[in-house]
């Protein structure tokens, strides 16, 4: 393009040449072809720069969306989140039963029977047993484990308990997640608005720059391949604002989706990525790791769940050992059996007593579960050992995406500042007529990209920062 540039000059300083009048001749006259008038490049506003100033700013609304707003309503619309309240309830539910297990066994039990007719039994001439045909008899009964309550129910509750930590611990990880996969959706759909937008001015500027060379390549002051070329170009530019338009469309869906928007909600960008934000410092890796393990929901999902475990395996060991049980029974019934001889009269009889029992069945069963509990076990802390590795390599990861966002920022801005004072220059040889329309409109592209790569820069160094904080567990008291 600015081999072209340079050629356009030059053909435009012929045309103004061969316009000027000629002095005549002594010569005898010789006819002429009439001389074409010459071409004029249009002129390119003067406040063009304002107005891609004014359509950039336009982009950010007071009242738009910003990055933690993202986060926040994502907290609430994540079908993961509602899962995770649906396991606290599961959890609560069993916490629940484990308190339960420690209420005594207690039973009761109304009966009436119908007996069959028989012969009245005779001990001896004159003397029988009254035989009675329908009996009425209410019991209650009482059982409880004292072994238990030693060596299976505390241990028992405490699981419950700590599965219960583990539960709600788990949701809160899940709602910091959905808001950083909000966040990072947000600034994914403001890089795409802002590619929109130079995109479109782009292919404003090629436009501009074809018309010139059309009006060239009609006064046969420049080929047809260069007039192809660039009308090449227009194709090509009008097909990137196709796909980044759809782009844009694109991640604004991904926003809803995360965020829960209904299609009535507008969306509007709240947060300028123009203004400048403090990026923290580097730390040494050991040091941030400490931090993580601390802060990390994740980490303290896998912790607390390690520890419910090995009380889960404290339970099921009492299940290996015989059983003290006391028990009690009361029954009012008539005729009592234990009443001699029998009477049609309700009669109250009660016993108690202690019983130590041992089921092999139940034993069995217990150690398999003792070794499923312990394979369960190690599987968290491998868990926990694989997720420690991969937090390291995030962390160290972010720390570095921040320092090259920080970079870029800064050659970002160095490249602006040299297309800014560029496209001043341009602007100013062409008030003097020492150069062309079309290295303006050059300089101003070029200023234009140095622009959106300077925004470029910003939006990574956002990305970057809420990628490190995550990493170190320090958006898990953002609300």
């Amino acid at each position: 393009m600015k081999t072209l540039a340079a050629f356009l000059g030059t053909t435009l300083f012929a045309l103004s040449a061969s316009a000027q009048p000629k002095a005549p001749t002594p010569k005898a006259p010789v006819p002429t072809t009439p001389v074409a008038p010459p071409v004029v490049a249009p002129q390119p506003a003067t406040d063009d720069m304002a107005t891609f100033e004014k359509e950039l700013g336009a982009l950010f609304a007071a009242n738009g969306l910003t990055s933690e707003q993202a986060a926040q309503r994502a907290r609430t619309a994540s079908p993961t989140v509602r899962r995770k309240v649906a396991e606290v309830d599961v959890a609560i539910a069993q916490a629940e039963q484990a308190e339960l297990a420690r209420v005594p066994q207690v039973g009761a039990k109304v009966q009436y029977t119908r007996l069959s007719s028989i012969d009245q039994p005779m001990i001896a001439p004159g003397f029988s047993f009254p035989v009675y045909l329908n009996s009425y008899a209410a019991t209650a009964q009482v059982g409880v484990n004292l072994s238990d309550y030693v060596l299976r129910y505390p241990a028992l509750v405490d699981g419950a308990k700590l599965g219960l930590e583990t539960a709600r611990i788990s949701r809160r990880s899940a709602e910091v997640s959905a808001g950083q996969e909000a966040r990072l959706s947000y600034y994914e759909w403001v890089r795409a608005k802002l590619q929109v937008l130079i995109s479109t001015r782009q292919l404003a500027q090629v436009r501009a720059t074809l018309g010139q060379v059309r009006a060239l390549a009609e006064a046969q002051r420049l080929s047809k391949a260069d007039l192809m070329r660039v009308e090449s170009q227009e194709a090509q530019a009008e097909q990137v604002v196709d796909q980044l338009q759809n782009l844009a469309l694109l991640r604004e869906e991904q926003l809803r989706l995360i965020t829960g928007a209904t299609p009535e909600d507008k969306f509007e960008i709240g947060e300028d990525v123009r203004q400048d934000i403090v990026a923290p410092g580097a730390a040494p890796l050991d040091q941030l790791m400490t931090s993580t393990t601390q802060q990390r929901l994740e980490f303290k999902v896998l912790d607390t769940g390690i520890k419910a475990k090995e009380k889960q395996l404290e339970a099921e060991k009492a299940g290996q050992y015989p059983k003290l049980t006391a028990f009690a029974a009361a029954d009012f019934s008539n005729p009592n059996q234990r009443i001699f001889p029998q009477k049609d009269e309700f009669n109250l009889t009660w016993s108690a007593g202690l019983a130590v029992s041992w089921t092999l069945n139940e034993t069995l069963i217990a150690r398999a579960n003792d070794r499923r509990i312990r394979a369960e076990t190690s599987e968290l802390r491998a868990d926990r050992e694989n997720l420690e590795r991969g937090a390291r390599i995030e962390v160290l990861a972010a720390q570095q995406a921040v320092a090259i966002a920080q970079h870029a920022l800064t050659t970002s801005q160095k490249g602006l500042d040299a297309a800014t004072e560029g496209y001043r220059v341009r602007r100013e040889l062409l008030n003097a007529e020492r150069a062309t329309a079309v290295e303006l409109v050059d300089a101003e592209t070029d200023l234009t990209r140095a622009r959106i790569t300077a925004l470029n820069a910003r939006v990574d160094l956002r990305v970057a920062m809420a990628q490190l904080a995550h990493a170190l567990g320090n958006d898990t008291t953002s609300k």
